[in-house]
């Protein structure tokens, strides 16, 4: 009950700080006192970049371990990496520090390409912006370090078309993560930019809705805000939810006040965090076993 009252008290601060606009750099956090984690930003390659993509990461204080879960968050379109921080995310995570939750690392990569504006967090059908494929590899790789993460621990997460990308990279890589988090997102091909080619095989490998037994194994959850204004995405997280459990797949559904905007995003990831350290906490008990 105490966690639950401190964490909607950070929610209510966050609310306030959306109002002025936030850029966090490594310099401000290392001014906070203990119990704040460090956020610094990392620059990766993809097999086909011609520049480096920056991915910005907290972490909690102390050595990293490979047994400090992961989570992958990806941002929407348009958008870039550094967008869940100016929103306020070191904030939230400060809070839960500082509350005692278990330490995790929240690493934000950025979809964007150099030839297609709206990459969709896939991999283009002509070879440029293979950006699934930087986030799997480079990015991963640049977390983690000698540290890999079992897939238990590691947990890719997202919002609007970051929350499509979450759940078509999860799917499309068995094993690589095993946790998958879709905040405001979408279930089927939103193809603006022709990261597909119109290719029916590709369009039907990139959609979510026509494969969901390939989310077998993994924890899903799935949160909308009420509200949301977009066709696209209003009502998509409960029909995902059908499909899988017609395919044997058990997912949280979570649909909860909001609209599409990253004050409801934060609060919504904060909402799937308690059903994730549940599922690292069994992780972490079988393991001791």
């Amino acid at each position: 009950m105490v966690r639950k009252q401190r964490t909607a008290l950070v929610l209510v601060i966050l609310g306030v700080l959306m109002v002025i606009p936030v850029r966090l750099a490594s310099s401000d956090v290392r001014d906070f006192a203990a119990l704040r984690g460090q956020v610094t930003v990392l620059w990766t390659r993809g097999p086909s970049d011609t520049r480096a993509y920056p991915v910005w990461v907290w972490r909690p204080p102390g050595p990293d371990s490979a047994a400090i879960p992961v989570v992958y968050f990806l941002h929407g379109y348009p958008g870039e990496a550094r967008d869940c921080f100016s929103a306020g995310m070191a904030t939230l995570l400060d809070e839960l520090l500082r509350e005692g939750y278990p330490p995790f690392v929240v690493a934000c990569p950025d979809g964007n390409g150099s030839a297609h504006s709206d990459t969709e967090w896939a991999n283009a059908v002509d070879g440029i912006d293979q950006v699934m494929s930087r986030v799997t590899g480079a990015d991963i790789a640049a977390v983690e370090g000698a540290h890999r993460r079992p897939a238990a621990l590691r947990v890719i997460a997202g919002f609007s078309m970051g929350g499509y990308g979450a759940m078509n990279i999860a799917m499309q890589n068995p094993g690589l993560f095993g946790s998958v988090v879709s905040i405001s997102g979408y279930f089927v091909t939103n193809d603006l930019s022709g990261m597909f080619g119109g290719q029916p095989a590709v369009l039907a490998r990139n959609d979510p809705s026509a494969h969901p037994a390939a989310a077998r194994g993994m924890h899903v959850i799935l949160e909308e805000d009420a509200g949301d204004p977009l066709q696209l995405v209003r009502g998509q997280a409960a029909w995902m939810a059908g499909l899988l459990a017609t395919a044997g797949v058990p997912a949280v559904l979570r649909v909860m006040p909001g609209s599409h905007t990253w004050p409801y995003a934060l609060r919504a990831f904060a909402d799937a965090l308690t059903y994730l350290e549940q599922y690292w906490q069994q992780y972490t008990t079988a393991e001791a076993a």
